[in-house]
């Protein structure tokens, strides 16, 4: 091989610091997923005719791409493209380069695309055999601005090119990362064992996993599923099954923390979701990143599960007017390549989902632990808390998880939580103010109560009737608590159709242009929900694209429409589940304009406590930072129907 360039494995030092492996270029994934990878085509110079590349089957040359004459194998893609902006501006990265081994008669480029202009930075060409080309990546010399999307292209000159591996190197002074995994997980066995067979399967990041945590919190005996048990096994004493009682995310995640905190041969902690499906790079970008980062956090994306080459979420921010988290991008098409310039800007945001997100064990420890919020807000509240103490969080484009996309878990006992808890987040983070808070959360609970979504109204309620009780709420059986949200949906719930069923197109109506228009429609359709008699009319369908009280106004009865869903919800006006609800919420929503600000003082004067170690000890049911083998996880006095089988275990692999 003809090597004119640092080698793609391996790492060395100078007077910059070390170089190491940033980003790999990946080639050797799914068809269906293909494109966020690499694309074939032509230049624009080479005229029309058939183009071709073919990724290798062999073992031993896995990832290899063979490459037709006249055809380019293009990287300017999600996770071939390298985001400079993030590297540059958030870590201490003083060089960077690329390395590209190809073999045959080719011709390499080298750009970077800058506001929608692609910039040639270098190119070489290379005749028969191997080589593996270098090339360094000059600074810019003007403004921030400048940095953009670095991609490079390989186009085959002649028979028995191909492409065989690339990677994008970096050289600082960077720290050693030790990184502990953290999944949370309920009765989700396959999926769970499907991110720890990503991890397993990949020979790098495999070599790279220093602890995996999985804190279970459904079925008991994880570690013998038939799924899980070869994946431990393989892993070994690198994996730690810890078995406990249900805490939703947050204590599951927070458990998760604690077993990281308590293993001093660990820097830093990723939390991840168990229902993802992981690109396994991630977790080495991640640890690259951080090694090279100053006091930060980092992100990883959220692409949807069900529309794979969309970018769900990319970070959010909290709105001050209303605390509701807004995504900085949202809904992207990472196949158009205005996409993927937005993401090349990178863009502050409070707080990044915990579908995938890493921190130091220094901020985690300095910080304190999340909030035992259950579910819905521990993410947004912890992000917040490290944005007031001036430690941000970087969202990493190609560093991301496919994930179900929040459209398919509307309509939930979830709505309870947020309600609840952004309620607690904007007491901890903002000047609470109780006249925004009852506007927000009056504004929702009348909404759902004139769209005869009763349970999403009674959850408002019972949301903000467990804010006013102050932080006592949070130290009660979680579970219990659980259970009584759940249960609302027995009085309250909608009744389910099938798809099957024919529902005749309602005719809607539309929003008045005026204000004054607006406010005696409110008023009359206020009074209708309040005085008319219970309809027993046949259903309509209403298209979610249409949904809301203003086009319901001559509607007893409807079925939502919207296509993520197995089963419709059929909602009927009824007048005495109207009145029944809002003489039980209206004097709640009463109480938080007048004794709001004063539960807001009292969730603030108990944030350090309830975020401590010594709660979350007592929370979960430990006798304190005991080392994990012993450590007690389930909680009888919570679940006495387990308290027959022992003491719960957290089992690390033998």
């Amino acid at each position: 091989m003809d090597q004119v360039a640092l080698p793609v494995e391996g790492r060395g030092e100078d007077d910059a610091g070390t170089s190491q492996v940033l980003q790999r270029v990946l080639t050797d994934r799914p068809t269906a997923l293909r494109p966020l990878y690499w694309r074939i085509g032509r230049q624009e110079s080479q005229g029309s005719g058939p183009v071709d590349a073919i990724l290798s089957d062999e073992p031993d040359e896995q990832g290899f791409v063979s490459v037709a004459p006249g055809t380019t194998l293009f990287f300017d893609t999600y996770f071939g493209a390298f985001f400079e902006s993030h590297w540059r501006l958030n870590t201490r990265m003083r060089r960077l380069s690329l390395s590209v081994t190809v073999t045959g008669p080719c011709i390499v480029r080298v750009k970077r695309r800058s506001v929608g202009v692609d910039q040639l930075l270098g190119e070489a060409r290379t005749g028969a055999g191997t080589r593996t080309l270098g090339f360094a990546i000059p600074d810019i010399s003007m403004n921030f601005r400048e940095y953009g999307l670095l991609h490079f292209e390989v186009t085959a000159l002649g028979p028995g090119a191909a492409f065989r591996e690339a990677a994008w190197l970096g050289v600082g002074p960077a720290v050693p990362v030790a990184l502990g995994l953290v999944f949370c997980t309920f009765n989700r066995e396959p999926f769970i064992a499907g991110v720890l067979s990503a991890m397993v399967e990949d020979p790098a990041v495999l070599a790279r996993l220093d602890r995996v945590v999985v804190v279970n919190q459904g079925k008991e005996g994880l570690r013998q599923h038939p799924e899980i048990a070869p994946l431990a096994a393989r892993l070994g004493g690198r994996l730690t099954i810890i078995e406990q009682d249900n805490f939703g995310g947050a204590g599951g995640f927070t458990r998760g923390l604690l077993a990281t905190l308590e293993d001093p041969a660990l820097t830093h902690c990723a939390l991840l979701d168990d229902d993802i499906r992981l690109e396994p790079d991630t977790i080495l970008r991640l640890i690259a990143f951080l090694s090279l980062a100053g006091e930060v956090a980092v992100g990883g994306q959220m692409l949807d599960g069900v529309q794979p080459m969309r970018l769900y979420e990319n970070g959010a921010v909290i709105d001050s007017r209303d605390w509701f988290p807004k995504p900085a991008q949202h809904n992207l098409d990472l196949l158009d390549p205005d996409g993927l310039d937005v993401l090349a800007q990178p863009q502050p945001v409070h707080f990044n989902g915990w579908w995938c997100f890493a921190v130091s064990l220094d901020i985690v420890r300095r910080m304190g632990l999340p909030l035992p919020c259950f579910i819905r807000g521990d993410d947004a509240e912890y992000g917040m808390r490290l944005y007031r103490s001036g430690i941000p969080t970087v969202v990493l484009p190609g560093a991301a998880v496919w994930h179900e996309p929040f459209y398919l878990k509307l309509g939930g006992w979830q709505l309870y939580y947020e309600t609840r808890n952004l309620l607690i987040l904007a007491a901890l983070h903002d000047r609470f103010s109780p006249v925004a808070a009852l506007r927000r959360a009056g504004r929702s609970w009348l909404i759902h109560l004139l769209t005869f979504r009763y349970y999403g109204a009674a959850l408002i309620g019972r949301g903000v009737a467990d804010f006013l009780q102050g932080p006592e709420v949070l130290r009660q059986d979680p579970q219990a608590l659980h259970r009584a949200v759940v249960e609302l949906r027995t009085t309250y719930g909608p009744v389910q159709v099938g798809r099957r069923h024919v529902v005749d197109q309602a005719v809607v109506g539309r929003m008045p242009r005026h204000r004054l228009g607006f406010l005696v429609l409110f008023a009359i359709v206020l009074l209708r929900n309040a005085l008319l008699p219970t309809a027993g009319s046949s259903p309509v369908m209403v298209r979610q694209a249409e949904f809301s009280w203003v086009g319901l106004r001559r509607i007893d009865r409807y079925v939502l429409d919207n296509w993520w869903e197995p089963e419709l919800s059929t909602y009927r006006r009824d007048r005495g589940t109207f009145w029944t609800l809002a003489r039980r919420t209206l004097p709640v929503m009463a109480q938080l304009l007048a004794r709001g600000g004063r539960a807001a003082a009292a969730w603030q004067a108990s944030a350090s406590e309830l975020t401590s170690t010594r709660f979350w000890n007592g929370y979960l049911g430990r006798t304190g930072p005991v080392p994990d083998q012993a450590m007690p996880g389930r909680r009888p006095s919570m679940a006495p129907e387990r308290a027959a089988a022992g003491p719960a275990s957290a089992t690390p692999a033998p």
